[in-house]
């Protein structure tokens, strides 16, 4: 049932997207947003209109910005970038709120975040092989503009990703049903420990892994205050999962309409990786967390 209430839900958000999309392309202002966004897209090695993109991901989510994504030429190597981008830096405004709620200010999430995104825009510009061709959506034909063609490919998309989000529903409520969340929790302790993360943060890593930061809201919030753990435990947790959350079902989203699911996983760990030990030294410099007040 949570997994046909999600689906609705981001039908809700990807056909409108789609059709605002479409209409922009039709009265040529997808033309100027391009030229636009070029300068600054040019420096990701992607075109000006991909700028709509990481706009609509940012404000609202994910599955907005594969709307707009899907329906822009891309080659593979572009939408990789794009995909690792917009996964570090989507939903802002909701899920800055839910790191704020666990300790975390938005002064500090918010700045990581989008730093972390340009971050790997520019990294992976320049490390990933070229692309190739550009992505054709749902196998039709490069050029074809008919509205027949563009909504079969749309509804294609949607139907990947509906059934990537129903699949993962089950297996979830499966694995906390047999308890194997628990075992997962407890697979995180020597990653953790690597990574300079409070042990006692370990179920809302797994949460924020697994499920992301605002559909696991609740959770990571109620733990955080259920368990007492102080603003200086739950930083580097809150850091890391800023630019590496719901991991798989997010990854598989965007692998199905074109992206590298290898290097968007792996590229994520790695970006998270580097900013959290550049980050979170200057952050403790600048703030003490366990002295401060209203925060």
């Amino acid at each position: 049932m949570s997994g046909i209430f999600t689906s609705w839900t981001l039908l809700k958000v990807m056909i409108p997207t789609m059709l605002i999309v479409q209409f922009l392309k039709i009265t040529g202002l997808l033309d100027i947003l391009a030229t636009t966004g070029a300068p600054f897209m040019d420096i990701f090695g992607l075109p000006g209109e991909s700028s709509l993109v990481l706009i609509t991901g940012g404000l609202v989510n994910i599955y907005a910005a594969i709307a707009v994504a899907v329906n822009i030429p891309l080659t593979a190597k572009g939408m990789t970038i794009l995909a690792i981008m917009v996964l570090i830096a989507h939903n802002l405004i909701v899920e800055t709120a839910v790191q704020s709620q666990s300790g975390t200010p938005a002064w500090i999430t918010l700045p990581v975040r989008i730093t972390a995104a340009i971050f790997a825009g520019l990294l992976f510009a320049r490390i990933m092989p070229e692309g190739g061709e550009v992505i054709v959506q749902a196998g039709m034909p490069a050029g074809a503009e008919s509205w027949g063609r563009i909504l079969v490919a749309n509804g294609i998309s949607l139907a990947k990703i509906i059934a990537i989000i129903l699949s993962l529903m089950i297996v979830i409520d499966l694995s906390r049903e047999f308890g194997i969340m628990d075992r997962i929790t407890g697979g995180l302790s020597l990653p953790m420990k690597f990574l300079g993360m409070d042990r006692r943060t370990s179920l809302v890593t797994a949460v924020g892994l697994l499920l992301g930061l605002a559909y696991g809201a609740g959770l990571i919030i109620d733990e955080t205050r259920r368990n007492n753990i102080g603003k200086t435990e739950i930083l580097p947790t809150n850091i890391f999962l800023g630019t590496n959350h719901a991991l798989i079902e997010d990854t598989l989203i965007f692998a199905a309409v074109g992206a590298s699911l290898g290097w968007i996983l792996l590229g994520r760990l790695l970006v998270g990786y580097i900013i959290l030990k550049i980050s979170l030294p200057v952050v403790l410099h600048f703030w003490e967390p366990d002295r401060s007040a209203g925060d």
